[in-house]
């Protein structure tokens, strides 16, 4: 690639994060806010799928609000993670782990649907709100540790 090519991607990589990364941000966080108050409710929180998905919003909402000021402050030559390096270190951390929790709980929603679905009724009983919190900190535990 010429100066000419990198140049123009730096120029884009700046406008995307100075105009699109806060209606992600916007949406986002109102969004996952919005998911968190109606999965909240009651009658969901005993439900094992449910929990999952409020699981699942509650860290990408940690990701989003960790991970996309520092975007947007980028798009504007701002960003602390540049000269500041404990925060990016950090934010790296955060970002990464919560994005692949967040993954994996969908993932661990998709299994939680198929097992009560299943004809076997050994298969139905292993969809409860025990084995999902259990689900839920080996998932976390096993994402803090790999980064």
């Amino acid at each position: 690639m010429n100066n000419k090519s990198i140049e123009s991607l730096d120029f884009i990589s700046d406008q995307l994060n100075k105009y699109l990364a806060p209606i992600i941000f916007l949406s986002g966080t109102v969004g996952n806010i919005m998911n968190c108050l109606v999965l909240s409710q009651r009658t969901l929180r005993s439900n094992p799928c449910a929990f999952l998905f409020l699981a699942s919003s509650f860290i990408d909402l940690i990701s989003i609000l960790i991970g996309l000021p520092t975007r947007i402050l980028a798009g504007w030559h701002l960003d602390p993670t540049n000269t500041i390096n404990w925060i990016c270190k950090a934010r790296v951390f955060i970002v990464f782990s919560t994005r692949t929790m967040g993954i994996w709980l969908i993932a661990f929603a998709t299994i939680d649907r198929w097992l009560i679905s299943s004809i076997d009724i050994h298969r139905r009983h292993m969809s409860n709100l025990k084995n999902v919190k259990r689900e839920i900190f080996i998932i976390v535990v096993l994402s803090i540790l790999f980064y």
